[in-house]
């Protein structure tokens, strides 16, 4: 899976939501986008992110998928 989409659903869990402004969407008082609001709208149509307003927040499947992404050395345990 490309990593704009998995960086947004990891800021959408840990946020609550992501918010949309000026054609991208950002975390809650965040300055850099995480992606545009094409690539939102993708994860809404496969069902990762529901949008409300402005607001998309991640939903049960999107979820699932975090949990099936393998995670990278720097954010899971260090590497010993």
């Amino acid at each position: 899976m490309d990593k704009p989409r998995i960086r947004a659903l990891r800021q959408a869990r840990l946020y609550g939501y992501l918010v949309a402004r000026t054609g991208r969407v950002y975390y809650p008082g965040g300055s850099r986008p995480v992606c545009s609001v094409q690539t939102a709208m993708d994860m809404v149509r496969a069902g990762w992110l529901v949008r409300r307003g402005d607001k998309f927040e991640i939903t049960p499947e999107g979820l699932r998928v975090l949990e099936a992404e393998p995670q990278r050395p720097e954010e899971g345990q260090a590497a010993h």
